[in-house]
C-alpha cells in the first residue's frame, strides 16, 4: 500500500500546520487562562479549552480566506472536497494545538439533505455564514429521551441536549416510528445545553426519512471514524513533544529527568504507539480512498489511536508529576471505545 502523500496534499498538511502555528499555538495560553477564571467552561462542558466567541470568528474568517474551510464537503455541495487521507493529515495537525477549532468540518448527516434543504442550510454552512453543530447527548446519559411528536402544523419538541454555541443543530429525537433527525435553529444556555420545551419545527426540517436517523450519512462514517482518530494522534504527538522537553529541561536531585529509565521507557513507547496509530489511520484512510470496505480497519485505527492518546496522556502526567502547562483533558470514551472492540472481534468470529 502506498502511502506517497501528493504534492497537492502535501501543501494541504503545510497550509493546516501553518494555521496551528501563527495562529491557534499562540493563543493556548490566553484561552487558558480564560477557561480559569470564574465564569469560565467548566470542565464538564469541554472536552478542549473552549475559544472566545469574538476569537472564533476571527479565526474562521481566516480559515474561509485560505480555503480552509468545509474542505470536508464534497466538491459537488460546493466543498473541498477533500479525501480521507487528506483529511487525517489536516485533522493531525489540528490536534498538535489543544485549542477546540475545526476548519469547519460538515456534519456528514447533511449531504443526504433534499435539494430545498441544501439550499437553505448546507450551503450557507459550506460557505462559513452559519455555522451547525451535532446535539445528540444528553444529561442523563446515551439513551435517546427528547421527544418529538407530529401534528397538523408540523413537530413539536421537548427534551435537553448537551451543545455548544452554533446557529443550527442537529437534534436526534424519537418518533414513534423511531430516531429521526431535525434541523433546528435555536439558542444554547450558558451551561452548555440545548432546551427543548414545545419547540416547534416544521416539515421540511426533517432530514432524511422519518425513523431513519442513523442511516444519514452512513457512506462517510469510515472517513470521519479515521478523522477522528488522526487527531488524536496529532495530540499525542504534542503530548510526547511537550513531555520530551520537560524531560530535557528539568533536573532533581542534579540530574535531568532524561537519565532516569522509567522515563526513558515511557518517552520510547510513546513515539512508537503514536508512529503505529499514524500508520493505521493512514491505512485506512487509503483504503477508504480506493472505495474498498474499510469498516474495520477504520475501527482499529481509531480505537488504537484514542488509547494511543490516553496513554500519552498518563505518561505524560507521570513525567511531570502532575498535569503539564495547557494540557487538554483528553477525553475516555469507554463506552464507544468498548464497543469498538466488541465489533472488531465480532467480525473476526464471521
Amino acid at each position: 500500500m502506498d502511502f506517497t502523500l501528493s504534492e497537492e496534499l502535501q501543501m494541504i498538511r503545510d497550509m493546516a500546520r501553518d494555521f496551528v502555528m501563527n495562529e491557534l499555538l499562540p493563543i493556548e495560553r490566553e484561552v487558558l487562562v480564560r477557561d480559569a477564571q470564574p465564569g469560565g467552561a467548566r470542565p464538564e462542558q469541554s472536552r478542549r479549552m473552549p475559544i472566545p466567541r469574538e476569537k472564533m470568528v476571527a479565526l474562521k474568517t481566516k480559515a474561509v480566506e485560505q480555503g480552509l474551510w468545509a474542505m470536508n464537503a464534497p466538491e459537488e455541495f460546493g466543498g473541498g472536497g477533500l479525501s480521507a487521507l487528506g483529511g487525517c493529515l489536516v485533522a493531525e495537525e489540528l490536534g498538535k494545538s489543544f485549542v477546540d477549532f475545526d476548519f469547519g468540518d460538515v456534519p456528514p448527516q447533511l449531504f443526504d439533505a433534499n435539494a430545498e434543504q441544501r439550499e437553505k442550510f448546507l450551503k450557507p454552512i459550506i460557505a462559513g455564514e452559519k455555522e451547525i453543530a451535532f446535539a445528540a447527548r444528553e444529561p442523563d446519559g446515551d439513551e435517546i429521551t427528547t421527544r418529538a411528536t407530529h401534528d397538523a402544523e408540523g413537530w413539536e419538541l421537548n427534551g435537553i441536549k448537551i451543545a455548544v454555541q452554533a446557529d443550527l443543530f442537529l437534534v436526534i429525537a424519537q418518533t414513534d416510528a423511531g430516531a429521526t433527525c431535525f434541523i433546528v435553529e435555536h439558542q444554547v444556555t450558558q451551561d452548555g445545553k440545548l432546551v427543548l420545551q414545545k419547540t416547534r419545527v416544521p416539515d421540511s426540517n426533517v432530514l432524511g426519512e422519518i425513523g431513519g436517523a442513523f442511516a444519514l450519512g452512513k457512506k462517510y462514517r469510515n472517513a470521519n471514524l479515521v478523522r477522528a482518530g488522526a487527531r488524536k494522534v496529532g495530540v499525542a504527538s504534542r503530548l510526547l513533544e511537550l513531555s520530551a522537553q520537560y524531560a530535557r529541561d528539568w533536573k532533581a536531585l542534579g540530574q535531568s529527568l532524561a537519565v532516569r529509565p522509567a522515563v526513558q521507557r515511557w518517552l520510547a513507547e510513546m513515539a512508537i504507539e503514536i508512529d503505529a496509530a499514524r500508520w493505521l489511520i493512514y491505512r485506512a484512510a487509503v483504503a477508504n480512498d480506493a472505495n474498498q470496505d474499510a469498516k474495520a480497519d477504520a475501527m482499529r485505527a481509531h480505537l488504537f489511536a484514542s488509547e494511543t492518546a490516553q496513554r500519552a496522556h498518563d505518561r505524560t502526567i507521570e513525567i511531570y508529576g502532575g498535569p503539564a502547562p495547557m494540557m487538554p483533558r483528553v477525553n475516555r470514551d469507554e463506552q464507544i471505545l468498548e464497543l469498538e472492540r466488541f465489533q472488531i472481534a465480532n467480525s473476526l468470529m464471521q
